[in-house]
Parts: structure tokens; C-alpha cells; sequence
């Protein structure tokens, strides 16, 4: 499972050619049979971040959407928009995320929030970190979320791994956040004795109210 995801903000005043913009993207995606969402930021970031993710099974699929995309006459309908048009949004972020294994799920989008979290590994600590992911995540998705972790390649969490737990909705949210009190401090403890990795960033993404 590859996810390829785009970040931005749109620019005050511009919103509507930001959304049209999105869209097209959206409309692409679906035209070539390429399965697509949108999601928001709703805190942890500075600024309301949207991020377009585009969802792949693997490398080789990646490789060939990508070229039917860019060969769409779609794709030259938004580079002219985007080339043509005035500034309507700010980037802040593209990257790519790939499913670690050990972490396997349908190759599917989540349906409600995600909390991401994005940690480092020490130097030699990999396999250590990933060992304490597994730990987490029986601990988490026992109050009621799904886990995944992925590798990130490219952008500001280049290097990252995020440890992503994903919610039915903000109800699911809550009740699970409630339920791990105890079981996360026991794993916070453990990782502070024998620190493996480093948090980077944190935040929660969630559905956007309106979109175009």
C-alpha cells in the first residue's frame, strides 16, 4: 500500500480557485481509476493544512497510473489552470508514504480521523522502534482504532516513520483516546527507559466540511 500526497493552504481570497484546483486533481484520479481523498488538519498544524492523497497497492501500479495520468488530457488541463491562473495556494508539503510490513490492512483509505504521529529512529535503533510500534499497537487498537505505520520518503518527514491511528469518526476518536489512558502511559514509560526514536510532529487530520 503507497500513498503520494500533496499539501497545501490556500491563499486568502483564493479559496475557490483552490478547491477548483483540488478537484481537478480529484476528477483525474477518478478518470484513471485511481482511488483519491481529501483530508484537513484540525490540530498540531499551523495552519489549516489540506493534504490530496492519491492510493496505490504497490510500486509497479504506482508507476503505471502515474503515466496514464500524465498522459490524460486532463493533466494538461491543470497545468494550464495552475500555470494560468493567479497564485491561489501556498505548498506545504509532497511526499510519499509506503505500509511497513508487519502492518498490513486493506489497501484502503480511512473512512474518519487519523492521528499521526512522525518519529525518527535513533541510529541503530530501528528494529527497536518498530518492536515498540507493535507493542503500541496492541495497545491502541484495543480502545477501538486501527493502526498502521508507514515508511515517508521525501518531504519535511523525509526519513520518518508515521505511526497513524484511524477513527470511524470523532465519537470513535474520543472514546478510544479515553479507554488507552492507562496502557499508552505503560508505553510511554518503557520507550523513556530505552529511547529508540524521537517524536517529529503530531497531529490530527480529519474529513473537510466542504470541499469545491
Amino acid at each position: 500500500m503507497i500513498i503520494q500526497a500533496n499539501v497545501g493552504v490556500p491563499i486568502p481570497g483564493q479559496i475557490d480557485n483552490f478547491n477548483k484546483f483540488l478537484m481537478m486533481n480529484l476528477e483525474l484520479a477518478g478518470a484513471c481509476g485511481v482511488p483519491s481523498t481529501v483530508k484537513v488538519s484540525s490540530f498540531g498544524t499551523p495552519n489549516v493544512e489540506i493534504s490530496t492523497m492519491m492510493l496505490f497497492n504497490d510500486w509497479e501500479e504506482h508507476g503505471a497510473k502515474v503515466e496514464e495520468m500524465r498522459s490524460h488530457a486532463k493533466w494538461k488541463e491543470i497545468m494550464e489552470f495552475g500555470g494560468q491562473t493567479a497564485a491561489f495556494g501556498e505548498t506545504v508539503d509532497s511526499y510519499m508514504s509506503q505500509l511497513v510490513r508487519g502492518f498490513e490492512s486493506e489497501a484502503n483509505f480511512s473512512e474518519g480521523p487519523i492521528l499521526a504521529t512522525a518519529w525518527r529512529p535513533e541510529p541503530g535503533k530501528l528494529a527497536d522502534m518498530l518492536a515498540l510500534f507493535h507493542e503500541s499497537k496492541e495497545v491502541h487498537e484495543a480502545g477501538g482504532c486501527m493502526v498502521r505505520v508507514f515508511q515517508i520518503l521525501g518531504g519535511r518527514y523525509a526519513g520518518c516513520y508515521a505511526y497513524n491511528m484511524s477513527f470511524e469518526d470523532n465519537i470513535a476518536f474520543g472514546k478510544c483516546m479515553e479507554a488507552i489512558q492507562e496502557g499508552h502511559a505503560k508505553i510511554v514509560q518503557k520507550a523513556e527507559a530505552n529511547p529508540s526514536s524521537h517524536l517529529v510532529a503530531q497531529f490530527k487530520m480529519d474529513n473537510p466540511v466542504l470541499v469545491g
